[in-house]
């Protein structure tokens, strides 16, 4: 029986030296340190929910420099496409409100006119987390996108089954 208290004296002090260590036990007046601050916080809280369309160079994705090319630029976009192509290159970046859960980004796009039509739905291999979302695509003709139509751009996830939209911009095809 003395060696059965003994281990369970022991087991007990094993399990709580890890809750001391990571400061499960520190006194209640002390604040815990602040978790590294996202360069994109700032961003999020003027330009949170938009998607913009860009057709050239991708800004940075970071901070301050970001926060400027967002300002200067309009989320809403109008694409052209050559003559002799069938899809309109573009890259979306998205700026979220708050971080995503992790697990794949999808975009969705629905015909402005149209706003029960779901044109064309992708998943991105991009796992959520950070604030800022920024992907290149090619928008389609042969898959239901028209040349003169504006289409709303929505960027969120799939959760349980259901499409929850984080930020939402729109395209005119040209």
């Amino acid at each position: 029986m003395r060696i059965l208290m003994v281990g369970l004296a022991l087991l007990v002090a094993t399990n709580a030296n890890p809750l001391f260590a990571k400061g499960g036990g520190r006194d209640k007046g002390k604040k815990p340190a602040a978790a590294a601050a996202d360069p994109n916080a700032v961003v999020a809280k003027a330009h949170g929910g938009k998607v913009w369309i860009i057709t050239g160079s991708a800004p940075s994705t970071e901070g301050e420099d970001l926060s400027k090319w967002l300002s200067n630029h309009k989320p809403a976009a109008e694409v052209t496409k050559k003559p002799t192509e069938e899809r309109w290159p573009i890259t979306i970046l998205a700026v979220f409100k708050k971080r995503p859960l992790k697990g794949p980004i999808t975009l969705q796009f629905v015909d402005k006119k149209e706003p029960g039509v779901l044109v064309g739905e992708d998943s991105s291999q991009t796992s959520g987390g950070p604030l800022v979302f920024q992907e290149p695509y090619d928008i389609d003709a042969n898959i239901g996108f028209n040349k003169g139509h504006t289409y709303i751009v929505k960027v969120g996830q799939l959760i349980k089954k259901r499409f929850v939209t984080y930020a939402t911009g729109e395209v005119t095809l040209k």
